[in-house]
């Protein structure tokens, strides 16, 4: 879809604040829903550095992302977000790329639309875990989320992790 920054989307409308995240034609989609949000934060997300890694536990794949400035996110993923497989990484100067959107979950006015890209490496790492969540589907797949959350705060899943 063609996000504009400025513009209310109904599919942003939230009660809680969340992330996910999506995969759709080679792209990565994250989504950070955030309430009542001021002007640091926003520009924070929009302009600062920006670094992914991936952890993976209990066959579930977890997209950290941290700005410069914020705590690290993590994003908890899970084949059926998957709107079409991506592509295999066989170029060594190719990575997916990354569209980060964050908006008002009270509002659904989206603030930021950035475009990133991962980095060959942890493309590679992404697509094999993806391929081993098609083979092995995830049972019970909030529990498991609970479960890594409640052994690992998202720090602790940065170290432990790899990427860029």
């Amino acid at each position: 879809m063609d996000f504009q920054t400025g513009k209310i989307y109904d599919d942003f409308i939230n009660l809680r604040q969340t992330q996910y995240l999506c995969f759709a034609k080679n792209t990565v989609e994250i989504v950070i829903l955030r309430k009542n949000m001021d002007e640091d934060f926003i520009e924070k997300i929009k302009h600062n550095e920006v670094f992914f890694q991936i952890f993976i536990r209990e066959n579930i794949i977890f997209l950290l992302i941290k700005f410069e400035g914020l705590n690290w996110l993590d994003i908890p993923f899970v084949i059926k977000n998957v709107k079409s497989l991506p592509d295999e990484i066989n170029d060594d100067n190719f990575g997916y790329k990354c569209q980060i959107l964050l908006a008002d979950a009270m509002s659904g006015k989206l603030y930021v639309n950035r475009f990133e890209g991962l980095s060959h490496g942890l493309s590679k790492a992404l697509y094999w875990a993806i391929c081993e969540q098609i083979k092995n589907p995830v049972k019970n797949f909030e529990q498991k989320v609970n479960k890594v959350h409640a052994s690992f705060s998202s720090d602790e899943m940065a170290r432990l992790s790899c990427g860029k």
